[in-house]
Formats: C-alpha cells, structure tokens, sequence
C-alpha cells in the first residue's frame, strides 16, 4: 500500500511540472516498463513447455505404479518361489453346510446360522491349500451325491464357493466358477471323512 501511495504522489508531482503532453507520455510510459518488465515470448514457452512436460512425466509414472499394483508382471511373479505363491492364496477359515442341489449355493450372507459349521483347524485348513492349490485334478470324477457347499476364505483374495463331495471313501472338491474337480490326497481323504462326519454330528446338517 505504502509503494502504491508513493506512486501516486510521484504522478501529482509530475502533473505540476509543465511540460508537453507528449513528455508526459513519455515519463508514463517509462515508469510502467520499469514496474512490469516485459519478458520475452521465447522464456514463457519454454517455461511452460517444462511445466507440461513435467506434468506428463508425473502421470505416466503414476499409471505405470497402479497398472502395477493392480496386476504384476509375468516376471515379477515368475520370481516368486512356490512358497511365496502358496502363502499369497493362503485359505484362513472355511464354511462347510449341506448341499441342497448340485446347482445352489447356501452359503451366503448369514454365515453363523444354524446348520454351518465354522472349521479353522490347522489340519482341515493345509487338505484344502493342499488340494485346491495343488495338481491333483480328475477328469472322470463321480457325480456329486452326498455332496456339501463349502466356502473357502483366502488372506488378501476373494473367497471360493466350492462344491464338496464324498464318493467311495474319496473326497472331491469343485469351484463352481470353473469345471477343474480336484481329489483330496487319498492319504488324507480319511481323515476329511472323518472330520465332516463329526460335524454332522455336532452341526446337524
């Protein structure tokens, strides 16, 4: 405020001064150029030009980042050891009730109702990483019979709705998002029979 004030007072003073209109002009001018030094054209565009580019740079580092993030690369996942791949699809907690149809799933909303059973034991929990992780796929599987909705719940992966069946003593378990049927080791089906009978038995299915 004080700069704008002195300005003033220069411009009254130089109003009492007689002079012609054209000095006048002149000293106006002058003193406009002193406060706004003109730049030129060539220093604002290339200026602007390295703001944009910046711009870009920062952009497409970001959507390098989240393209990333959101799928890795073939290589990053080929880097990764069996182990490391396991634990990234790691099942936490499983839901197991009876099955009304081959085509419905029942495990959905309420998952604590009656008729669930709720299995984190650690046994049950390295069958199922075992079988629907492992290899050990069928292609001449019995039909589902005595068959059960079992959902499984990852650690950072969305949850599998599965199809659970027992056919002479062996254990088979289907996604329903896909046609692979996978066979539970035959050293280990036993014990799944045993375990989901006991059940039955405490849950009444």
């Amino acid at each position: 405020m004080k700069k704008s004030f002195e300005l003033e007072d220069s411009f009254r003073r130089l109003s009492q001064i007689p002079r012609s209109e054209i000095q006048k002009r002149k000293t106006y001018n002058t003193i406009i150029q002193t406060g706004r030094p003109d730049r030129p054209i060539g220093y604002i565009a290339r200026n602007w030009t390295g703001s944009l580019l910046t711009i870009v740079m920062i952009l497409v580092c970001a959507a390098y980042l989240l393209t990333e993030i959101k799928s890795p690369s073939r290589e990053g996942l080929a880097a990764l050891s069996p182990v490391e791949l396991f634990a990234s699809s790691e099942i936490v907690i499983t839901y197991l009730t009876k099955s009304d149809s081959p085509e419905q799933f029942n495990l959905h909303s309420n998952l604590t109702r009656k008729g669930i059973s709720i299995i984190d034991e650690p046994g049950w929990l390295e069958i199922m990483n075992g079988t629907v992780n492992g290899q050990n796929i069928v292609k001449d599987a019995p039909e589902a019979q005595r068959a059960y909705d079992l959902l499984l719940i990852y650690d950072g992966k969305k949850p599998d709705k599965c199809k659970l069946w027992i056919s002479k003593n062996n254990v088979y378990i289907k996604r329903i998002k896909e046609q692979k049927v996978y066979k539970v080791d035959e050293s280990k089906a036993a014990l799944v029979v045993a375990m989901i009978e006991d059940m039955e038995k405490q849950v009444q299915f």
